[in-house]
């Protein structure tokens, strides 16, 4: 069930190559705030990144730009064939982490955004990152969080409650599960995100909230496009945590 979930369909924007065209720029311009927190932590120059869920390439092509030697996998196997088109060579191979071959041991930084609350066992998912990591080690995770104010507002309306989401996690739980699957130094702080008026408008269309989605479609339409499409650094309704493999004795 959650397979067909992750069709062609599932990412915002891709209904033409104009509005596909511009979710990219949108997702680039997030992952540029991922890389920065990344790059803080580990030097990008020739450092192994592995993106889990990394959709259609965005933020594993500005990795790249840096300096760092990406991977990626994605269930989506459309999403992982324009990936591959984004990236000079096919980096990217379709699965769950469970289900593909990835050396232990090998990578310098791993990038999870918006993936643990997709899959069937958060522990063994962090396990299985954690054996992947070389020692010393970066996990970046970016979660929906059950401390957010929007959670808090909306409460059952939340627009995070899908189908296809299987768990949340508040800062303390996702800490306890971190710890739990062997990390430390673990940080966690509210995510930003860069989004667009015109995407916020478009994702509550596909999640609708009562009062909410008319009054942002009616906002939408007598709103120009130039204020529509402009790049707005906001915080969203997620949390994002960093942490690390313990380092060679």
């Amino acid at each position: 069930m959650l397979a067909a979930i992750y069709s062609d369909h599932y990412f915002l924007g891709g209904q033409s190559a104009e509005l596909a065209e511009r979710r990219a720029h949108m997702k680039s311009a997030t992952g540029a705030l991922y890389l920065d927190v990344l790059a803080r932590l580990v030097r990008p120059e020739s450092a192994r990144l592995l993106e889990i869920g990394c959709g259609q390439g965005e933020v594993l092509a500005e990795a790249r730009m840096r300096g760092f030697v990406v991977s990626g996998t994605e269930i989506s196997s459309h999403a992982a064939a324009v990936a591959n088109r984004r990236l000079p060579e096919p980096a990217v191979r379709v699965g769950a982490l469970d289900r593909v071959a990835l050396p232990a041991s090998h990578f310098d930084a791993i990038l999870a955004a918006d993936v643990i609350e997709h899959v069937r066992d958060p522990h063994a998912f962090l396990t299985r990152v954690h054996q992947l990591l070389a020692p010393g080690g970066v996990l970046l995770l970016v979660t929906p969080s059950l401390d957010s104010w929007t959670r808090r507002w909306l409460r059952s309306r939340w627009m995070e409650y899908k189908i296809e989401h299987l768990y949340y996690f508040s800062a303390a739980s996702l800490r306890l599960l971190l710890e739990q699957c062997g990390f430390g130094a673990i940080r966690i702080a509210a995510s930003r995100k860069v989004l667009t008026l015109d995407y916020v408008c478009r994702h509550f269309e596909r999640f609708p909230v009562p009062l909410l989605t008319p009054l942002l479609s009616l906002a939408r339409r007598t709103m120009p496009d130039r204020i529509a499409y402009r790049h707005l650094r906001m915080a969203s309704s997620g949390l994002l945590a960093t942490a690390k493999t313990p380092p060679v004795k």
